[in-house]
């Protein structure tokens, strides 16, 4: 076969691969999924061991899900690494031609930003089958649909730190009046990504000369997952927490001295996401399940077991506080925009920078 032949051959195979697709975005309606998903059953899920509750809330997930769609739905959960490491195992499987090994994915903007970026999600007019799904949830559109809020934030032991001296920005953490009150004795979370992502608000040199200088009185480093060493009194204060708000409502619920406070205006925001990867085992049960993680009675389940919820969803208590609270969110588009112009040289040399005061 010649060149030419070839290419015509392979212009062809695409072009009826893109109709194909396209056919298949415009037929699926809510009735349609939920006859094909009752002939699937299973959800496979791959996640961190406690997402949406662990297995105490997955069940009630199921109960709520099955409730709504009339199916017998179950998930078959596994814990898994990463999200980082679940999107690049997604990617290679997909590379390889081979069933992925989750139906769907949770990840931040910048996980999703790696299986979109490879053309890795499936297409789903989310919007447009679900009555009660929105553009703006849509946060990379007709792929991922936002499940959970999580502003960054200044968690503390109200017990520990007296109020007249607490921080209300990330700047105060520093600030010579009233650092002396925790230095010493304040935590810091051993990422890069956080301080990377406030680059957007202050700047590349303006993180650097705050990483310094919160580093210069730290005591040592803790993970998102190690709040309780905030409640417990070890530390008084944390620099910054992924899920500020959420942990504070949860430990509150506990009876737990804490409070979080935004670090910026417009607030740093990871916005967990649920998504479809392609050759996904059981495709038509999995965006059923996206889309009904933004329903009410999803959200109060997230709500019960992880104090979680959707900013986007009415009623919920993030949409609550934040309205309340008159507080505003860094924009989804503004990160996204980030993470899709790849690693520059110079965002690499960036990071480094960060890591190495990190280390200090």
């Amino acid at each position: 076969m010649t060149k030419l032949n070839l290419f015509l051959a392979g212009a062809a195979l695409l072009g009826a691969q893109l109709v194909h697709s396209a056919k298949a975005f415009a037929a699926d309606t809510v009735e349609s999924l939920v006859a094909a998903a009752r002939k699937e059953e299973e959800l496979v899920f791959i996640a961190g061991a406690g997402t949406f509750g662990g297995r105490k809330g997955q069940s009630d997930l199921e109960a709520a899900f099955n409730k709504r769609f009339g199916t017998k739905m179950k998930i078959a959960f596994a814990a898994g690494p990463d999200m980082n490491a679940r999107a690049a195992r997604h990617i290679a499987e997909i590379k390889s031609g081979n069933k992925v090994s989750s139906d769907i994915f949770l990840g931040s903007q910048s996980h999703q930003a790696l299986m979109h970026v490879e053309n890795a999600l499936e297409k789903v007019n989310y919007a447009g089958i679900f009555p009660w799904v929105t553009k703006q949830m849509e946060i990379y559109p007709s792929e991922t649909v936002l499940t959970y809020t999580s502003p960054n934030g200044i968690i503390y032991n109200v017990n520990l730190i007296p109020k007249d001296k607490a921080p209300k920005s990330y700047l105060d953490l520093v600030d010579p009046k009233l650092s002396p009150t925790w230095a010493g004795k304040i935590a810091i979370p051993p990422y890069v990504a956080w301080l990377a992502e406030l680059s957007l608000n202050w700047g590349t040199e303006k993180v650097k000369d705050f990483a310094r200088k919160l580093v210069a009185i730290s005591a040592g480093r803790l993970r998102y997952s190690e709040e309780e060493r905030i409640v417990s009194g070890e530390y008084p204060i944390m620099a910054n927490l992924g899920d500020s708000l959420s942990a504070m409502w949860k430990w509150k619920a506990k009876g737990a001295p804490i409070m979080a406070v935004p670090g910026t205006t417009p607030i740093n925001t990871d916005y967990f996401q649920l998504s479809v990867p392609r050759n996904a085992p059981h495709p038509n049960l999995a965006k059923l399940f996206v889309a009904f993680m933004t329903t009410k009675e999803a959200q109060e389940v997230l709500q019960k077991h992880e104090s979680r919820s959707s900013h986007l969803v009415e009623g919920t208590l993030m949409n609550k506080h934040l309205r309340e609270s008159k507080l505003s969110l860094q924009s989804p588009k503004e990160s996204i925009d980030y993470y899709l112009k790849g690693e520059s040289d110079e965002g690499l040399q960036f990071k480094a920078e960060l890591a190495k005061i990190l280390k200090q």
